[in-house]
Parts: structure tokens; C-alpha cells; sequence
């Protein structure tokens, strides 16, 4: 009789640890298909806030080849009076999208003067994300300058203007030099948020990479 109870016995353990592994394989499946599914939500949702912004800022979805868009602003001397602390004088932006292996790209580059200097100066990165605006708009581009040249972000203000955030200063260089010193240290005290105005694609042109962007460009017109 003790053999047959402890046989018993040792069965029912046995079947309890069964019970509980499968029990636990279930509950991490269900876990592991609930994160798969979180993942495909947020994914879609990225996906659909990416394409809301694009519409907003290019007029339409990236598509392969590279479409573009203009923005500036120039300061007159009543602002920059009203203004000691901003040095900035005009800026312009150009925006450039398209997709690559399916997935969005994006890049600027700009151009600045200073109050002090009529010297053009120019700065470019990639905008790798887009991430929700804090107001609740279609989001905001975060690009990074070149050669770790500080952060830019592009965030639609309306369907004429966006913001363009510049915290922290970013890496600019004489455009059109072959010295490619970093005069960040231009920007002023007041140097940090700016609103550009939509405007022609020929405005950018001097921001081109090179005549066949050019000619891209002018198409797009």
C-alpha cells in the first residue's frame, strides 16, 4: 500500500507541473501575441501620423523619387530692433522627402544670415523620426546637423508656415567655402524658435545639391 500512495502521490505531482507549464506556455504566448499586436498598433499609427504629416508639409504622400519643399523668413530692422538678442537676419529652409526600401526619409538643409555679416551660411542633416507635436498636431521632424552638429526640429505650424526649433545652436558653415569651420557660436540668445512662410521652390534653389536637383526642382514647381 505505501508503493501505490507513493506512486500516486509522485503521479499527482507530476500532473501538477504539467498543468503549470502549460498553463505558464499559455500565458506567455498570449503575452508575446498581446506585444505583437501593440507593436502592429503602434506601427500603423506611426505609420499613419507619418503620412498625415507628409500631406500637411509636401502636399502628398513620399513617394520614390524626391519631392521638396520651401520655406522663409526675412527679419526686417523693426523686428530685430524689438528683437537685441536675435541675430539671426533671413533664413530659409528647404526640405527634402522621399521613400527608401519603403520607409520615409527626410533631410533639410538651411541657409542664414546674420545681422552682422551679409555672409550665407548653411547647415544640413536627416530628420530621422517623426514624433507627435506636444499641441497635437501631425508631428514634428527631429534632425540632426551633420558631424554632430546639434539637433534642428521642423514642426508644422499651419498649412503656410512651420516652426523651426533650434535649442541649442547648430554646426553652420560658409556656403559655398571650402572652410568648413563651425560658426554656430552666430546664433544669439534669441536664436531658437523661428516661423518660416511657405514660398516658391525657386527661393531654395541655392540649396540644392547639385544642377540636377536643380532641374528636379524647378519641375516640382
Amino acid at each position: 500500500m505505501p508503493v501505490i500512495t507513493s506512486r500516486f502521490a509522485a503521479l499527482t505531482v507530476a500532473t501538477a507541473v504539467l498543468i503549470g507549464a502549460t498553463i505558464c506556455a499559455r500565458a506567455q504566448q498570449s503575452a508575446q501575441e498581446s506585444a505583437q499586436g501593440s507593436a502592429q498598433e503602434s506601427q500603423e499609427q506611426t505609420a499613419k501620423g507619418g503620412e498625415a504629416f507628409q500631406q500637411r508639409l509636401f502636399g502628398r504622400p513620399l513617394g520614390k523619387n524626391p519631392i521638396h519643399v520651401c520655406f522663409s523668413r526675412v527679419y526686417d530692422g523693426a523686428h530685430l530692433a524689438q528683437h537685441r538678442q536675435q541675430n539671426v537676419r533671413t533664413m530659409l529652409l528647404l526640405v527634402k522627402g522621399n521613400l527608401e526600401e519603403n520607409a520615409p526619409s527626410y533631410a533639410l538643409r538651411m541657409g542664414v544670415t546674420f545681422r552682422a555679416s551679409g555672409t550665407h551660411f548653411e547647415s544640413s542633416g536627416d530628420c530621422g523620426a517623426i514624433h507627435d507635436a506636444d499641441t497635437g498636431g501631425t508631428g514634428i521632424a527631429h534632425c540632426g546637423v551633420d558631424c554632430d552638429g546639434g539637433e534642428i526640429d521642423v514642426a508644422i505650424k499651419d498649412a503656410k508656415s512651420v516652426l523651426v526649433s533650434i535649442p541649442e545652436g547648430a554646426r553652420i558653415w560658409r556656403a559655398g567655402s571650402d572652410d568648413d569651420s563651425d560658426h554656430r557660436k552666430r546664433f544669439g540668445a534669441d536664436d531658437k524658435l523661428f516661423r518660416l512662410d511657405r514660398t516658391a521652390l525657386t527661393q531654395c534653389l541655392s540649396l540644392a545639391d547639385d544642377s540636377k536637383e536643380k532641374a528636379a526642382m524647378r519641375r516640382e514647381r
